[in-house]
């Protein structure tokens, strides 16, 4: 083994490869690179080394292909009934129940329940993993991704071993248990998770339990948002530098004790797997600990490794226990900045003193991890390195120890009261700074997805970094190790705007509208309309903690994606809700220039604190009836309606005529037969090729006059799966049959993209669902 030493990286190398290779489906720049990849590793190396790097790549085929083998579920979709067991602590938010169960088939499914009143509420409160239940309801596929680009959540739980929803409608007869240690360490999780929910403010509590137990699902969404946007969201959660922090101050205090060296190295390999457990086994956690395991484990046996093989090691061992774990954002993080700062090891120490050799981690850390944050999250922010710089010793050396120390103090003498007032007080003092920061747009760079070539090529601009760096520390030497890897940012940013192509899509909002436009080379943004889910009066304890939002979890991550910052108009047609229920949110997430609006828009409301906010940014105000044209960056928007205005906001809902990639676009947001007939009176030669159908095909909308005088190639409508209107209505369905018009809904076919060039484009659903695909 000694040929090897300090070169297992190889082999992690090739599991790499192998895995990557098996999950795209061979995929041939894929196939490409692992040849080449081999090939270099035959010219370079030795022949035992290439060996074993060819016995491993296979290896890893084989452990993925068995892990996908067994991967499969016994259940089969429908009404189900079963005594399942509680596997994972339950959570609780408004009259929202959710919960991971195993079945009595021993199969792990995800199970949400709707409680119906105060009182079950808190009964259900007492459930804790390792309870049994009586569970009746359906067990429904998730469903694939319905947006480019969007995060998906039914791959997210098959890497999981987890194949269904439970809706459950009734739970009975649960009865408590002992368990065994791994429901006892659960218990005593969610015993601190409570306990921290009861001693801190509502904007520590997320904080502290994600630093002490690694949950971040009471995090603030507007403070991590904040985090994420400046590249210090880590800090949120258990890092390998927290790790490190805790067994070293343990480990001190042990020694301090009068332990020796070998009883404390034995302990903490007992105890960390225990730990692993305790704090919701997260990537960067299970990574940080199982080095440490194995550190120590070879310092007990009196082996000396390096450590860049220690770390190589343990990531060969996580993947050959579950090779899925390369898919995992976290994963991904943790490994290349620790492999990072372990192959620039020398650039660090190199530093003159600890300012230099700080800011050198953090720059290390920044460009290691940069691929991978603009890969998942579209952006990057300039201040990133030195917020890094100020926040990482902040929450080591001050934020974690108070975490920890005020905890401990509160938990088992009640008098930790002063502490987590001075914790509440600098932990919201920091929140103000991030916010702010993070508010001035101008610091972040919003760069859209990076395709799989241009991370190769970040790769090799990264190897170049390194290798220039090492070579050259002086200050002109940096500047010239970094110039290939600004230049591959640049292009790729510049690229968004010279891209030739465009785009109509309606998104898959639901039961609402929205649909984005963008122009070729950035020549025009627009979004008609936002969505909006329409809520109920809920009393106190239904309402959600984190209430869902279409901007947040649809419309801004796809702008991200295809690098949009800012919106040339946002046109709403009319006052409901599902088509305006979102603006004010989205007002704040992205400039937006122009609102164009119906005249005799301002009938409630919501529509009033619109233009209110509106006015406040500075965002001009257009307003259209029919007759007027809008025509800002060379795309013209023709209202054919509204003209004489009535009492219904449906009938005057703002119409317009545009053409987009060739083809000739009616956008009717909810104008029913009554609007329908006065624009075909005022307009009656209007000719068109894709009929947005109004209000999401109802049947009082959509007349045959009206496809029979603008003889649409194509219908599209916006419904929310499987809603209770039923839209769009089968007499609506049955004129387009009638007519041969060509149908696609997003309720059945998702998000639906025009991609055009000039005058020709093409239609592309994203993706269909699955069961809905079938049926079809």
């Amino acid at each position: 083994m000694k040929a090897i030493r300090g070169y297992v990286i190889f082999l992690a190398i090739s599991a790499t490869l192998s895995i990557t290779l098996c999950r795209l489906s061979f995929h041939p720049f894929v196939l490409f690179l692992s040849c080449f990849y081999f090939i270099f590793l035959y010219i370079r190396s030795n022949r035992f080394l290439f060996k074993l790097c060819i016995t491993t790549f296979l290896l890893y085929i084989g452990i993925y292909v068995c892990t996908d083998q067994i991967n499969h579920s016994k259940l089969k979709k429908g009404d189900f009934t079963s005594v399942s067991t509680i596997v994972g602590i339950p959570s609780l938010d408004g009259n929202s129940l959710r919960f991971n169960v195993k079945t009595k088939e021993k199969e792990e499914v995800i199970a949400s329940y709707i409680i119906k009143r105060k009182e079950e509420k808190e009964k259900l409160r007492t459930l804790k993993p390792g309870d049994t239940c009586l569970l009746v309801g359906e067990l429904v596929e998730p469903k694939a991704p319905t947006m480019p680009h969007a995060f998906d959540y039914k791959q997210y739980l098959y890497d999981h071993h987890i194949h269904w929803k439970f809706n459950v409608e009734q739970i009975d007869h649960c009865q408590s248990s002992s368990g065994d240690m791994y429901t006892s360490l659960l218990r005593i999780r969610m015993n601190g998770l409570q306990f921290i929910e009861n001693h801190y403010s509502k904007e520590s509590i997320g904080v502290v339990q994600a630093l002490l137990f690694g949950e971040r699902s009471s995090l603030q969404q507007e403070i991590e948002s904040a985090y994420q946007q400046l590249g210090i969201v880590h800090l949120l959660a258990i890092s390998g530098l927290h790790v490190g922090l805790l067994v070293g101050g343990i480990y001190f205090l042990f020694i301090y004790f009068g332990l020796t060296h070998e009883k404390t190295k034995l302990i903490m390999i007992c105890v960390l797997p225990l730990y692993i457990i305790m704090t919701g086994a997260a990537p960067s956690v299970i990574r940080a600990s199982l080095m440490v395991i194995l550190y120590f484990t070879l310092k007990l046996i009196k082996r000396d490794e390096i450590p860049l093989d220690v770390i190589s090691v343990t990531y060969l061992f996580l993947l050959a226990v579950n090779p899925y774990y390369l898919f995992q954002v976290g994963f991904q993080l943790s490994f290349a900045v620790s492999f990072g700062l372990l192959l620039s090891a020398t650039i660090i120490t190199s530093g003159s003193n600890q300012l230099i050799r700080l800011l050198l981690v953090s720059f290390i850390s920044q460009v290691c991890s940069l691929p991978l944050l603009i890969y998942h999250f579209y952006e990057f922010s300039f201040v990133s390195l030195i917020m890094n710089m100020l926040f990482v010793p902040f929450y080591s050396f001050v934020i974690l120890p108070l975490a920890i120390f005020s905890y401990l103090v509160e938990l088992t003498t009640s008098l930790g009261e002063p502490l987590i007032h001075l914790f509440n007080f600098l932990l919201e003092s920091s929140h103000h700074v991030v916010l702010f920061v993070s508010s001035l747009s101008f610091m972040t760079i919003t760069t859209g997805r990076p395709t799989l070539l241009f991370l190769i090529i970040y790769l090799v601009g990264l190897f170049y970094l390194f290798k220039e760096m090492e070579a050259h520390i002086h200050v002109k030497g940096l500047l010239k190790a970094v110039l290939p890897f600004l230049l591959c940012g640049l292009i790729q940013f510049f690229t968004i705007f010279m891209n030739p192509n465009g785009q109509v899509l309606t998104l898959d909002v639901g039961q609402g509208d929205s649909i984005f436009i963008k122009m070729p080379y950035r020549n025009g943004t627009y979004l008609i309309d936002t969505g909006g889910r329409v809520t109920f009066p809920q009393e106190s304890w239904q309402i959600s903690s984190k209430p869902f939002s279409l901007v947040e979890s649809i419309t801004m991550p796809y702008l991200k994606s295809i690098g949009v910052t800012k919106l040339t108009g946002l046109i709403l047609t009319h006052g409901d809700y599902d088509h305006i229920g979102e603006a004010l949110h989205l007002m704040d997430r992205i400039k937006i220039e122009h609102l164009i609006i119906p005249k005799e828009f301002a009938r409630g409301d919501l529509e009033r604190e619109i233009l209110t906010v509106a006015k406040e940014k500075d965002i001009k105000i257009v307003v259209l009836e029919a007759g007027d044209v809008w025509n800002e960056t060379g795309l013209p928007f023709h209202a054919v309606s509204p003209s004489v205005l009535t009492e219904s906001k449906n009938d005057d809902s703002l119409v317009l005529l545009s053409k987009i990639g060739g083809l000739t676009w009616l956008f009717t947001g909810d104008a029913e037969i009554k609007s329908e007939k006065k624009m075909l009176q005022t307009f009656p030669n209007m000719k068109i090729d894709v009929l947005k159908l109004g209000h999401h095909g109802s049947k009082g909308s959509t007349s045959e006059e009206l496809l029979d005088i603008t003889l649409p190639s194509l219908a599209i409508v916006s419904a929310g799966y499987q809603n209770r209107y039923q839209h769009p209505h089968q007499e609506v369905v049955d004129k387009l049959i009638a007519r041969n018009i060509p149908l696609l809904r997003t309720d059945l076919d998702g998000s639906i993209l025009y991609k055009f060039k000039g005058d020709v484009g093409t239609f592309h659903a994203h993706p269909p669902y699955d069961e809905v695909s079938k049926e079809k």
